[in-house]
């Protein structure tokens, strides 16, 4: 290994934007440990996504449908193709040829991001045959979607055995460990190494700040939020001694912000996005949001008193079993956006408004916890 260890980190994104900004905090952090770092980019660009001084390599994108992940486009929006796909594997390989990483890093793979099993495969494949083979890590969340079709946990399990040295688990197991929703964690147990919170750097100091108001509205990257920030208007129109800042997020529909707009009193600002979430939260008396990875590290590093509306419609449960969670260990209200109506909402609320302050002591350092465990596990292999 030299003397500067290289990573080779591959990522995408199909729909929210969360995956991006969480894989960027992890590369800032390797470079930060003293990592170089190659990038493999699969998705669609994203503003605002910075990768410091590290090296991207763009594949052919691909994104879902829609929010029920059964359906793939193509980076001109037609239905995926294998053409599409063999250009892209093809891409990849040419990237990595000559490159020569101490560390591979896959974010989801292989406990999600099953439409591109056959390029990660190919992809380690090709680095396993070089003179120095990488350590090869996986890079999870704390919660996964629960699989539902039968076999495909003990596939992950078996390309794990296979193919992999370690998993990074972006969770404190104080609050949710991988077993609550993988349920052959048992087989895979000695290969995890549990990091903390993946969060930006400035949530590890907080200071209420932003503007005086009392309900904080935000639906994330604006993909799936819609329908909560809909209602959360019609709440605002009920509850008129409030003042409500909401964010729609930078993929909210114009048509859709514009209808916002258009029923909003004078209680209600609206926003695309908020610079500083995290600490606007901290000074409001209540946020009200959906329950993704990133949003809810914003809520518990903040401290806030919180309603989550998790996104629960297209089959997806992730954020619903996060926000129930998060509601067990008493720093929010949960209610889960299928069960949504303008009354269940105004009581989630008043139920909110009276909780202590959340004072959760969790690990949030889940960045600089991954490089310092990969830098362990490749001077174990030395």
């Amino acid at each position: 290994m030299a003397n500067r260890p290289h990573l080779l980190f591959y990522f995408l994104h199909l729909l929210g934007v969360g995956h991006v900004f969480r894989a960027q905090r992890l590369v800032k952090a390797f470079l930060n440990a003293g990592f170089d770092v190659d990038i493999i980019y699969g998705g669609k660009p994203v503003p605002g996504f910075d990768p410091g001084d590290a090296r991207v390599h763009y594949l052919p994108p691909i994104s879902a449908a829609d929010a029920s992940y059964s359906q793939w486009l193509d980076g001109n929006g037609d239905a995926l193709g294998d053409d599409w796909m063999e250009k892209r594997c093809a891409v990849l390989l040419d990237a990595i040829a000559s490159l020569q990483p101490d560390a591979v890093l896959t974010e989801a793979f292989p406990f999600g991001r099953r439409v591109v099993r056959h390029e990660v495969t190919a992809m380690l494949d090709a680095l396993a045959a070089k003179s120095r083979p990488p350590l090869v890590t996986s890079s999870v969340r704390d919660i996964l979607q629960p699989r539902t079709k039968p076999g495909r946990d003990q596939e992950t399990v078996d390309v794990l055995h296979a193919r992999y040295d370690q998993v990074l688990v972006h969770s404190d197991p104080a609050l949710v460990t991988l077993e609550e929703t993988f349920p052959l964690t048992c087989e895979i147990e000695p290969m995890l190494g549990y990091t903390g919170f993946v969060v930006p750097a400035n949530l590890l100091e907080i200071e209420p700040s932003g503007a005086a108001v009392d309900i904080v509205a935000t639906a994330g990257g604006g993909a799936f939020g819609g329908e909560m920030l809909d209602v959360v208007v019609q709440l605002a129109a009920l509850r008129p001694e409030l003042n409500f800042l909401i964010a729609t997020g930078s993929e909210a529909k114009e048509g859709a912000i514009a209808k916002l707009i258009e029923l909003a009193g004078p209680n209600v600002r609206i926003v695309k996005r908020i610079n500083g979430l995290a600490g606007q939260m901290a000074a409001a008396r209540l946020s009200i949001s959906q329950c993704g990875y990133n949003t809810a590290m914003d809520v518990l590093a903040s401290r806030s008193r919180a309603v989550f509306v998790p996104h629960d419609t297209t089959g997806q449960k992730e954020q619903a079993l996060r926000a129930a969670v998060l509601e067990r260990a008493g720093v929010a209200v949960s209610l889960p956006q299928s069960r949504l109506t303008l009354k269940a909402l105004s009581d989630a609320v008043i139920q909110a408004l009276v909780l202590p302050k959340p004072a959760l002591d969790v690990d949030f350092d889940g960045a600089a916890n991954s490089a310092k465990l990969v830098k362990l596990w490749l001077a174990a292999r030395a």
